[in-house]
């Protein structure tokens, strides 16, 4: 069994990571048996993407370890310094912080950086959202990558759990959970428009859109193609208000951000940009508008747990498991509009809102920590590889 002395290292670097994790932060710090550090790096620690380091402390969350790199550009060879600099930090922090494990969460550059710092250290990692399948982004070959390095994993579904145990995971290691999405979900509640708009700060009537779009970085088009076809298929909503959240630090993300701030320019009285939203004023706008467009895992994820329409653009998130509640849509600006006309339909909102969740019942952080009370971590770091055709060595 884990001890009353064990700490797991908790690694985040983006807004949606940290909101990810803070249902699992919750419920380690009400455990008497674990003891969570936070590492915190990447976007949290930049000015120029919205230095959010300030959104865990609003919530009373100091890091034990800050962990800088460059992020000096947006194009793949910053990627990589910016993957070695969080790699040489992570390990320095790791073994300053004598941990029993690190818990890491997704498939972001940073993340693989961070998983491949605990290898040499003998750290067992802890991996949330692994199964995964987004075939139009980089990021797909991280999340496996990360699962091969990993000790433990988390799914959010079934199917994923599945899927690992064909990578060659034990069983006994591969725990369907449900997504930390829904927990923030069902913690938050629904919002009003009103709601929304005095959480966020923002001027959301009744009838808004939210809209997130990332770069597509395994797509045929450059990322500023990508965000031109978008928003000329935005450009067809009339009469509506559209909130459109900035980009993570992806490669490609600055060509985006600036399409976006240009788009916003010209029409002042019917776009709203946020950087971030923080857990809270994201759920409020995902529950309280009335679509959501773009390529943003939340949209396949907890937006149809939310009951809200989706319109999945592009193949970022090919692969994905969907909802009915989700219209996927190719990188066209005529079909975007016409998609968006046909998830703002009264039949399509109402099947939407029939839709039961695919991804948990709102209580996967509790039973991340229920496992981890009931694991002994030592030596968890060596791992089997399991053989589904009976291959011995």
């Amino acid at each position: 069994m884990i001890g009353p002395s064990a700490t797991i290292g908790v690694f985040t670097a983006t807004r949606a990571e940290y909101g990810l994790l803070r249902p699992v932060l919750a419920a380690m710090e009400a455990s008497a048996t674990i003891r969570p550090l936070l590492i915190v790096a990447g976007a949290h620690l930049s000015s120029r993407h919205g230095a959010t380091l300030a959104e865990i402390e609003s919530d009373g969350r100091r890091p034990a370890a800050r962990v800088s790199s460059p992020m000096a550009g947006d194009d793949g060879l910053s990627a990589a310094r910016d993957m070695a600099a969080t790699l040489a930090g992570c390990a320095e922090a790791y073994a300053a912080l004598d941990l029993d494990a690190v818990m890491i969460l997704g498939d972001r550059t940073e993340a693989l950086a961070a998983a491949a710092a605990a290898v040499p250290l003998g750290l067992p990692i802890l991996h949330l959202e692994g199964g995964h399948r987004t075939a139009g982004a980089v990021d797909d070959a991280i999340r496996h990558a990360i699962t091969k390095l990993a000790a433990l994993h988390f799914t959010a579904a079934e199917p994923y759990r599945r899927r690992l145990l064909q990578m060659g995971e034990a069983p006994g290691r591969v725990f369907t959970v449900g997504s930390t999405g829904v927990d923030n979900l069902k913690a938050f509640g629904p919002s009003t428009p009103a709601e929304a708009s005095a959480l966020t700060g923002l001027d959301l009537p009744s009838g808004f859109l939210l809209a997130t779009f990332h770069p597509e970085t395994l797509g045929a088009l450059s990322p500023s193609e990508q965000i031109q076809v978008f928003l000329a298929g935005l450009a067809s909503v009339e009469g509506r208000v559209i909130l459109i959240t900035l980009p993570n630090a992806d490669a490609g993300a600055g060509a985006i951000r600036d399409a976006i701030a240009a788009f916003a320019a010209a029409r002042p009285d019917s776009v709203r940009i946020a950087e971030s939203l923080g857990a809270r004023g994201y759920v409020a706008a995902l529950t309280a508008c009335t679509a959501v467009i773009g390529n943003s895992s939340s949209g396949m994820m907890e937006a149809p747990a939310a009951g809200v329409p989706v319109v999945n653009v592009g193949d970022r998130q090919a692969g994905r498991l969907r909802s009915p509640a989700v219209i996927d849509c190719p990188l066209d600006a005529g079909a975007v509009a016409a998609e968006i006309a046909r998830a703002l339909s009264p039949d399509f909102q109402a099947m939407a809102r029939s839709q039961p969740a695919l991804f948990g019942d709102g209580h996967a952080g509790e039973r991340i920590v229920s496992i981890l009370e009931a694991t002994d971590l030592k030596g968890l770091a060596r791992k089997p590889f399991v053989d589904l055709d009976g291959i011995q060595d």
